[in-house]
Formats: structure tokens, sequence, C-alpha cells
């Protein structure tokens, strides 16, 4: 038993590999010859000077530099989707060869069969959560560029509008730079209840405070404090304080993710629990809702994998094209609909549950297409 699990996920594991690389090649290849103008513009003020081979070099070096971290990406993207695939070829080649009427022959179950799959599917799922926690938050800031910007380290600088916070404090700054996560003279402004401003904090540059996630580290940092007369109203200017530290929730996550909607799928579990700590006036059960998906989307990965395995996974005759259409309308449904219903704000239903409800529902419709393997 353990030589025929070892003998399907290997086959499996191949096609998956096989299966990715052509998917992600082939998306690569598109996107470069679409752009290709741009590439060859950005190449050449990079690399001035040479032959043909050299200008080639150049054009080569400034593609693979855009489309390399769109790897991590793309799988976390199409990692289910793809593993469903490499179970369709795997069990549609053992159809095919009869190997599962001999497996039956001698006494094995089609429901025993159809295990490994499901373990490969979990196995491709825990790779993909840890290439959600550990590699897209680094890569971040390179899949944040757009093709005019594939010569840049990072996406570029971004400038910071009034920004308020859950004080009501308000933020402007010249630009925050997405790779080093630094404000570029920043001024904080604290208001009183009429919206006047009663201090005005500047400084050169500002850093994010890893350590306690509470407020900005400033550089030459200077306060200014401004006192309103209760009868007359007329403001009095105090003389200008040094300041080195600025209390606030506005974090760079925070601002990226004013800045660019998608930045919040390429944050791991800890960038979103940092977020939480100090969320504030953002949409908190959004970023819970975004937390629990990182498990709930390995639920609906093997659901739906039980849901297609009887598909090919059979004694019956069938037409593996008519399966192969089936399987992927059903396949692509189910995932690519339950994360849609997975982040998906539903009244009445805390973050947790509703983010859980699309697996809740296919759970049993799993058991029944497991159970329901004629063998």
């Amino acid at each position: 038993m353990r030589r025929l699990s070892r003998y399907i996920v290997k086959k499996m594991i191949i096609n998956f590999v096989v299966l990715f690389t052509l998917f992600y090649l082939l998306g690569a290849v598109i996107d470069i010859i679409v752009n290709l103008d741009e590439f060859i513009t950005i190449a050449e003020k990079e690399f001035e000077g040479g032959g043909f081979l050299h200008k080639m070099y150049a054009i080569l070096h400034v593609s693979i530099g855009f489309e390399g971290p769109r790897l991590f990406q793309v799988f976390a993207y199409l990692h289910g989707a793809i593993a469903i695939g490499a179970m369709a070829f795997t069990a549609a080649n053992m159809l095919r060869a009869r190997e599962f009427v001999a497996l039956m022959a001698a006494g094995i179950s089609l429901r025993r069969i159809a295990l490994p799959f499901l373990l490969v599917m979990i196995s491709i799922s825990g790779i993909a959560l840890l290439n959600q926690e550990f590699m897209l938050p680094k890569v971040a800031p390179l899949l944040l560029r757009d093709h005019g910007e594939s010569g840049n380290s990072s996406a570029a600088s971004f400038p910071i509008p009034f920004t308020p916070d859950q004080s009501g404090a308000l933020l402007l700054a010249v630009s925050l730079d997405p790779e080093t996560n630094v404000l570029t003279e920043p001024s904080f402004l604290r208001r009183d209840p009429k919206g006047r401003m009663t201090q005005q904090i500047q400084a050169t540059s500002a850093t994010w405070d890893t350590t306690n996630n509470a407020g900005w580290l400033l550089t030459n940092g200077r306060s200014v404090d401004i006192a309103f007369d209760t009868e007359s109203g007329q403001a009095a200017i105090m003389s200008p304080q040094q300041v080195d530290f600025f209390e606030t929730e506005l974090s760079p996550y925070l601002l990226m993710l004013h800045r660019y909607g998608q930045y919040i799928g390429m944050l791991g579990m800890t960038e979103l629990n940092n977020m939480l700590e100090v969320a504030g006036g953002f949409d908190a059960p959004m970023l819970r809702r975004h937390w629990y998906s990182r498990f709930a989307s390995i639920a609906i990965n093997l659901l739906a994998m039980a849901i297609v395995i009887p598909l090919f996974v059979t004694r019956e005759t069938v037409m593996l094209s008519r399966q192969a259409i089936v399987c992927g309308g059903i396949g692509l449904t189910i995932m690519f609909g339950g994360t849609i219903v997975m982040l998906m704000p539903i009244a009445g239903f805390p973050a947790m549950v509703s983010v859980f409800l699309p697996a809740l529902i296919l759970m049993p419709v799993a058991l029944f297409r497991i159970v329901s393997i004629r063998t």
C-alpha cells in the first residue's frame, strides 16, 4: 500500500511541477511580448552601448527581474487549481492504462486510491501557506511595480495625502518609499474638537517603530504647539521643541493599503496581526477575514479535490475529455467562488464564521462524493 501511495504521489507531484511551470512561463512570455517596448526602453537606459548580444542580455535581465518575483504570486493564486489539474492528468493516465481495474482485482478500494491525491493537495496548500507568510511579503514591493518601473528595485515612492488616524491627527508626507518604509518630510497635525490645529510636528524623515508597532521614529523632529484663547479665540504659537517619536496607528502597511488595494493579499499573518493591533480606523473585520482565509483556503482546496476525484477515480468507462471539462468547471467555480465568498462581509456573522462558511457548506458534498465512489 505504501508503494502504491508513493507511486501516485510521485506522479502527481511531477504533473504539478510540469503544469505550474507551463502556466507560469506562458503567462510570463505573453506579458513580456505585450510589454516588450517598455522593457527595451528601460534596458537601453540601464545598459547603454554594446552590441546586439549586450542588448539582448539587457532585455532579458530587465524582463526576468520583473517576471521573476511573480513566481511566488502565481503559486499563491493558482496552486489549488493546478493541483486539481495534476490530479486529473495522473488519474486519467491510470484510468487509460486500466491500472484501476488491476488494483480493484487485487482487492484495493478506489477510495483508498483517492487518499494520496488528498495528501498531495494538503502538502501543496501547506507550502502555499509558507509562501504567503515568508516569501510574498518580501517580494511585495517588487510585485507592486508597473511595467514602466521594471528597472527599479521596488514600486516608486508615492505622496501621502492628508490621512487621519484614530485620534483625529492628520499625516501628510512628501513620499513613502515602499522598499524602506521611510517617510520623507512628514508632517503630523493634531486638532482640537473644533478642527483647529493645536500641534504641528515636522521632520526630515520618519521610520516606523518595528519593535512596538506604535508610531514613527522621527529624524530632526520639531514640534510647535498652538494655544487658543478661550474668550477671544486668538492663537498663540509656542517655541519649537525637539521631538523624536509620534504615536499613531498609521503604519507603512496601512498607508500601502490605502494606495494599493491588492497589497493586503501579499501580506503574511505576522503583518496582519501587527495591523490588527493598531488598526484603528481601518477595516479591522476585513483584516480578520484575510487572516482566517489563509486556513479556510486550505479547506476549500481539499474539499474541491474530494468533490472532483470521483470524476476520474472510477471503475466505469468514461469519456476523459468530458470529465476534464466537468472537473474544470466544478473545480474553478468552487475555488474562485469560494474565495470571493470568504472575503465578503456577511451581516450577522463574525469574520471567523463567514470565512469558513463555504467550507462548511461543501463538507457534506465532499463526503458524499467520496463515499459514493463505486468500488
